[in-house]
């Protein structure tokens, strides 16, 4: 996938929840959602960060040393929060669904869904002063997770809304716990 397929499947997921879900299903062979489509978003996660340091601090040299901290730390949240939400995810469709394990199911759904995520983390990081609309779109993650998770998973109607929160809530905060986690051990050993 080019970025030009990227943004364009990034905006049928947050315009058309639904009809992009069919198209995703409709795949065959699946294709690898890391790295066509998650990697690239991390990096550009990475490069908004770097760039909203220096334009912000005139270029300063100890800018560079704290932009590449920052990179760090969004980055590593962003990728482990990716595989813990995955790993999550596969729990929770075992757990409620009854499903065998499927990792490279869970990543295509995590994937796909942290899309909403990284525009959201990519526009308070560009626009902090609009930080209002990160807390919108984290919100519409769960509209993008009730869409999807009847497509991808035929989850059945009385589990659709449990599965919904509990599979939000991981794609949501599982790169805000690894963050934190990541910012604690960088404060001890720094």
């Amino acid at each position: 996938m080019n970025y030009k397929e990227l943004f364009q499947r990034l905006l049928a997921l947050i315009v058309s929840p639904k009809k992009a879900w069919v198209e995703i299903s409709s795949e065959s062979p699946r294709r690898d959602v890391m790295g066509t489509f998650v990697y690239p978003l991390i990096a550009l996660c990475g490069l908004a960060v770097l760039f909203s340091k220096l334009m912000g601090s005139g270029m300063k040299r100890l800018t560079f040393q704290t932009a590449a901290m920052d990179i760090c730390s969004y980055c590593v949240a962003l990728f482990g929060g990716f595989f813990l939400a995955v790993w999550l995810l596969d729990l929770l469709k075992k757990e409620i669904l009854k499903h065998e394990s499927d990792m490279p199911g869970s990543q295509l759904f995590v994937g796909y869904t942290m899309g909403v995520v990284f525009v959201a983390e990519i526009l308070s990081i560009l626009f902090p002063q609009f930080f209002i609309f990160k807390w919108i779109l984290q919100f519409y993650v769960l509209y993008v997770v009730w869409e999807g998770s009847e497509i991808i998973f035929t989850v059945p109607e009385k589990d659709k809304l449990t599965f919904t929160i509990l599979t939000s809530v991981a794609v949501i905060f599982s790169p805000v716990v690894i963050r934190i986690l990541f910012n604690f051990i960088s404060n001890i050993l720094g």
